[in-house]
C-alpha cells in the first residue's frame, strides 16, 4: 500500500522540531562552532572604511571587478588577485534579526524535511521495515543538510573547518530524522483505514 504524504505529517513535525533542537544545542551549548566567526584584532579602520565608502547591501569579493570586464583584464587588477589580501563581505542592510533568522533556519528545515519525506513515500510502502526507512530517509536528509550548500559554501571561501564541522551538523540531523521518520512510518493497517501513522516493524 503506497504512503500518501499527508500520511507523514506527524514524522514531518517531529523531525523538524527535533533538528531545530539539536541545531540551537549546536550552536549554542558546543563549543566546536565557536571558533567559526573571528574578530578583528582592530575592527576600527575595517569600520571606517564601511562607514565612509557606505556600500549598498549585498555580497562583495575583495579583489573584485563586478562586471567590469575590462578592470578584471588590467595589470593592476591581476596583480592584487595574485598578493591579496581576499576577503568574502557581506553587507546587510539592517541589523540582522535573530528571530527573524531562527525562522528561516526552521522554515529550511521543515522544507527538507517535506520533500524527503515526499521522495520516501514514494519509494517505500506502509509496513516498511525500520532498516529500509531509516536508509532511504537519511540518505535524502544527507544531500540536503551535507550536500546542498557545500558548492555555495565553497565558493564564498569559507575555511576547510567549517566546512566539515557543518557536514558533521548535517550527518546528525540526517541521523535524528531518519531514525524518527523510522520510528512513526505508517503501518499498512494505518494507511489502509487512514489512520495516524503508527510504528513499522523493524
Amino acid at each position: 500500500m503506497q504512503v500518501e504524504l499527508l500520511d507523514l505529517w506527524l514524522p514531518i513535525v517531529i523531525s523538524t522540531v527535533v533538528v531545530f533542537i539539536a541545531s540551537s544545542i549546536i550552536w549554542m551549548a558546543l563549543p566546536y562552532h565557536k571558533a567559526d566567526m573571528k574578530a578583528f584584532k582592530d575592527e576600527g579602520p575595517m569600520t571606517r572604511a564601511l562607514e565612509e565608502t557606505k556600500p549598498e547591501a549585498g555580497m562583495y569579493y575583495l579583489p573584485g571587478c563586478g562586471n567590469d570586464k575590462e578592470k578584471m583584464k588590467s595589470e593592476a587588477f591581476k596583480e592584487h588577485l595574485k598578493k591579496g589580501p581576499w576577503a568574502f563581505i557581506v553587507v546587510p542592510k539592517a541589523m540582522p534579526s535573530f528571530p527573524k533568522c531562527l525562522g528561516t533556519i526552521f522554515v529550511e528545515f521543515f522544507l527538507v524535511t517535506v520533500f524527503v519525506a515526499y521522495l520516501a513515500s514514494h519509494a517505500l510502502p506502509a509496513g516498511a521495515a525500520y532498516l529500509d526507512v531509516f536508509r532511504i530517509v537519511g540518505t535524502g536528509c544527507v544531500l540536503g543538510y551535507v550536500f546542498g550548500s557545500l558548492g555555495h559554501n565553497t565558493f564564498q571561501l569559507k575555511p576547510m573547518r567549517y566546512l566539515f564541522f557543518s557536514a558533521v551538523d548535517g550527518v546528525v540531523f540526517s541521523l535524528l530524522t531518519a531514525g524518527i521518520f523510522g520510528w512513526l512510518w505508517p503501518a499498512a493497517e494505518a494507511a489502509v483505514s487512514g489512520g495516524v501513522p503508527g510504528i513499522a516493524a523493524p
